[in-house]
């Protein structure tokens, strides 16, 4: 069974970039938003496990190599779209002249609705087992929680009763996402 699991995960990866198109843009919090991605193609997406992440290739207009940058999946697998939860990056707050975050001012500012990205297969070893029934604990600080927002939810969407516990911590309520 395994074999043939394995298989067929394979036929519904790819190598390389994928064209995917910003199905919806959700503003989060303060300079956060959600990203939900549908393959352009519309072939079937491959299963991750909760706590892979994403492969971007950014195409900036003033620059002329792209920017390859890697997101969390922030929810728990979905058969139609993958999301990710970006946070922009500003200057540092003790040197305002630092160029900010060049991927998510990009995604933030430029990127909406019906535009494409390319992305690589999920990938990525940080990920739990959603068919244990151990007890779980998921420590989250931030923008940090992308992760474990992805594990939170696989492991709500089994319905079984696991024991979990979830700590986050933001600096204010201005960063408290979802």
């Amino acid at each position: 069974a395994q074999k043939i699991a394995a298989r067929n995960t394979a036929e519904r990866s790819w190598t390389g970039y994928r064209k995917f198109e910003v199905e919806r843009k959700v503003g989060e919090a303060n300079d956060i938003a959600s990203f939900y991605l549908v393959p352009h193609n519309r072939r079937p997406l491959p299963p991750y496990r909760p706590g892979q992440y994403l492969t971007f290739r950014l195409h900036l207009p003033d620059r002329d190599k792209p920017l390859i940058r890697c997101y969390s999946l922030s929810d728990a697998p979905e058969d139609d779209h993958y999301r990710i939860t970006v946070k922009r990056i500003g200057s540092p707050p003790d040197r305002p002249e630092a160029e900010p975050g060049l991927a998510s001012s990009y995604l933030h500012d430029a990127i909406t609705t019906g535009d494409l990205l390319d992305v690589m297969a999920p990938s990525g070893q940080f990920t739990i087992d959603e068919n244990s029934d151990r007890p779980v604990v998921l420590l989250a600080g931030g923008i940090g929680i992308t992760p474990l927002l992805s594990m939170l939810n696989a492991v709500t969407a089994t319905g079984r009763a696991r024991e979990t516990w979830f700590f986050y911590g933001v600096r204010d309520g201005g960063e408290e996402i979802m």
